[in-house]
Parts: C-alpha cells; sequence; structure tokens
C-alpha cells in the first residue's frame, strides 16, 4: 500500500505558480486558479466562483490581492465565513487554509 500511495504522490501534476481554490466536485478536487485581483464567491451565477448550494449565500465573500497576500472577506453572508475553523469577517489566507462557506468547504493553495 505504501507503494502506492507514493506512486499516487508521484504523478500528480505540477501545478504552475499561483493562487487556487480547491473544491470537491462529485468525489474529484477541482483546482480554480485565482488570476483577478477581486473574486466574488457565492451562489449567484454573476459571481466569479458559483457555488450551487443553498447554503452558500448569492454574494457570500470576496478573495482579494494586497500586496503578496490574499485576503478572503465576509460579503454579509447569512451563514458566515470560517478558515480554520474560526469564524471570521476578514482573514488573510495562508497555503493549505480551509475554508468553510455555509456547510461548502474550499482549500486555499498557493503555489
Amino acid at each position: 500500500m505504501e507503494r502506492d500511495r507514493r506512486h499516487a504522490l508521484a504523478t500528480l501534476p505540477q501545478l504552475a505558480p499561483g493562487r487556487y481554490l480547491g473544491i470537491e466536485d462529485a468525489g474529484e478536487i477541482v483546482l480554480l486558479p485565482l488570476t483577478a485581483d477581486v473574486m466574488h464567491i457565492g451562489r449567484s451565477p454573476a459571481a466569479d466562483v458559483v457555488l450551487d448550494d443553498s447554503s452558500v449565500s448569492r454574494r457570500h465573500a470576496l478573495l482579494a490581492r494586497r500586496g503578496a497576500e490574499t485576503v478572503i472577506l465576509d460579503d454579509r453572508s447569512l451563514n458566515g465565513l470560517r478558515v480554520n475553523g474560526e469564524r471570521v469577517n476578514e482573514a488573510i489566507l495562508r497555503n493549505g487554509d480551509l475554508i468553510v462557506l455555509g456547510q461548502v468547504s474550499l482549500r486555499f493553495f498557493d503555489v
């Protein structure tokens, strides 16, 4: 089993440098590149990252670049925003941080 795990890790694609959100979709992790300086996350079709879940507000959160940092901000959502288990209105994101919007979990990656 250890050999299989090492092989699986060795075959993962190398990510290009950048910022990504990881979202589970049908059992697979989908990585969305964060290319804009400000991105809207929510249930609205007008959002940059659309999360089709009733626990997510239409305008739930914002991802913004501040210099070299990436910040997530609650956009007056009903169910709030959690980063690494702590409810926040705003947080600086670090590689591997777990973001929860309503009942949807995302992972932030900074490569």
